[in-house]
């Protein structure tokens, strides 16, 4: 997304990954025998993150990756950015509905997003 305005370093990335990503959310990995294809992690009713290498895009992996989140709960929210069309139309494809939209004042980017719930 390179219309995303970058708010932290790599360093403070891996940092926030590793002191609260990691010990307090669920995160699975897809790979093959050469690489990590996407990851997603979610806790109890929020699914944070899930990202696809954009060479894996568009065969599966996000799919194989969410329905393990929502085999584990009954609702899911999210956020993406409303210019995000890619994503709003793959949540929307696994039941998603957008349900709040923001002008981006509440988020790091300050990009305006909207919020997705999923229910069983």
């Amino acid at each position: 997304m390179p219309w995303l305005p970058v708010v932290h370093t790599p360093d403070e990335d891996v940092e926030y990954f590793r002191k609260e990503v990691l010990p307090k959310q669920t995160v699975c990995i897809a790979e093959d025998a050469r690489k990590i294809l996407g990851f997603i992690a979610y806790d109890k009713t929020w699914l944070n993150h899930l990202y696809i290498a954009p060479d894996n895009l568009r065969q599966g992996v996000g799919s194989e990756l969410l329905s393990i989140a929502k085999a584990e709960t009954k609702v899911l929210n999210l956020w993406t950015f409303q210019r995000n069309q890619a994503a709003r139309d793959f949540y929307a494809k696994h039941g998603f509905l957008e349900v709040e939209f923001t002008d981006g004042a509440s988020n790091e980017e300050k990009t305006p997003d909207v919020r997705m719930v999923w229910k069983a």
